[in-house]
């Protein structure tokens, strides 16, 4: 009996091993929420590690950031010709150095700006993260885009918010009444709007 017994515990444990015990419980489920994330390229230090130089450059900030408006410490600034926008100041160190992002959040990559002249003084509140768009957004089809600051062409009544790789662009303001949030999107060659899950906010 004390063989049986054994033999009916061995044969339950595979069993829920296989169809539905701590097997199962491993594995990732279904996503629950937006998640947010903020840029942090500075340290005390200088760099954050991981953050990798371009280019040096010197120039100046004329405003607050349009694509990260709720960061206090990000500008929109010019070297050049060359617009940028979000550069973010160093705070602790060197107040003139500021990083500015290439490409977005994800290849850690920034051009470091020095400033020619003070940054603007200006008297402005700055918008909390519920009612601006967030600087750039992953999407749960794997695309990754970042915000157009400037004019863009409508479509179905909606703005282009975001511009996306291979022409994908994203439409119109976020659905943000779920926990997990959604945006209308369309590729280059599409004849409609569809609605993704957006993984990750970039603010």
């Amino acid at each position: 009996m004390l063989v049986r017994r054994i033999g009916e515990i061995l044969l339950t444990c595979i069993v829920l091993g296989v169809f539905g015990g701590p097997a199962v419980a491993q594995e990732s489920g279904p996503r629950t929420r937006t998640r947010i994330k903020m840029l942090t390229p500075w340290t005390p230090r200088g760099l954050s590690i991981g953050m990798a130089t371009t280019e040096q450059v010197k120039g100046s900030c004329f405003t607050r950031s349009l694509a990260s408006p709720s960061r206090p410490d990000a500008w929109r600034c010019m070297a050049g010709n060359g617009l940028m926008d979000p550069c973010y100041q160093r705070i602790m160190g060197d107040e003139k150095q500021l990083a500015c992002p290439v490409g977005g959040p994800w290849p850690a990559n920034v051009v470091l700006l020095t400033l020619t002249q003070p940054l603007p003084q200006e008297d402005r509140k700055v918008p909390d993260r519920d009612s601006v768009l967030p600087w750039a957004l992953e999407l749960a089809n794997g695309q990754k885009c970042t915000q157009f600051t400037g004019a863009t062409a409508p479509v179905a009544g909606m703005r282009i918010n975001y511009g996306c790789p291979n022409g994908f662009t994203i439409v119109g303001d976020i659905d943000r009444s779920q926990p997990v949030w959604r945006v209308f999107s369309e590729g280059e060659k599409s004849i409609a709007l569809e609605q993704e899950d957006v993984a990750v906010a970039w603010f």
